[in-house]
């Protein structure tokens, strides 16, 4: 007759083995619960908030007014009682633009990039044309509509 004499776990050994292997079970949840996150994160509504840019009265046709939101420029411009808004940082490098009111046209300094009072690229090197923002109006007041950026935990 042959007895097995197998070895018994102790019971801080079984505990502890039992542990290490709920803690690695865990750790591969919470990772994989994350790549799913990341691959199919959730649907939200936009939201959107609006900046007063300036008062219709003070835009003259043909003119641009540039005013600063969060620090960054941006040009109201008046095209024939339409107003349009754009930013004020060229599409090439990111450098800052100016409105030369005598020659009906915006310009960046740095690299000679020339834009239209519609913003498209009329000479030089930016690829694109200016940033674009969407226009309100109500009454008198012109206001930029912006989209909120949302902040999710892996941004």
């Amino acid at each position: 007759m042959t007895i097995d004499n197998k070895e018994k776990l102790s019971r801080k050994e079984f505990f502890k083995k039992f542990s290490f292997l709920g803690l690695g079970i865990l750790a591969v949840g919470i990772f994989l619960k994350n790549i799913f996150l990341f691959i199919s994160p959730e649907k939200k509504e936009k939201t959107y908030h609006k900046y007063l840019v300036g008062k219709k009265s003070e835009i003259q046709s043909g003119n641009a007014k540039e005013i600063a939101i969060q620090g960054k420029p941006v040009f109201v411009i008046n095209l024939d009682g339409k107003f349009k808004v754009f930013s004020g940082v060229c599409t090439h490098l990111g450098c800052i633009i100016k409105w030369e009111e005598n020659k009906n046209r915006f310009f960046c300094p740095c690299h000679q990039g020339v834009f239209d009072p519609s913003g498209k690229v009329v000479s030089g090197p930016p690829p694109t044309p200016l940033t674009e923002f969407d226009v309100l109006e109500e009454g008198n007041l012109v206001y930029i509509q912006v989209e909120d950026k949302k902040k999710g935990s892996w941004t």
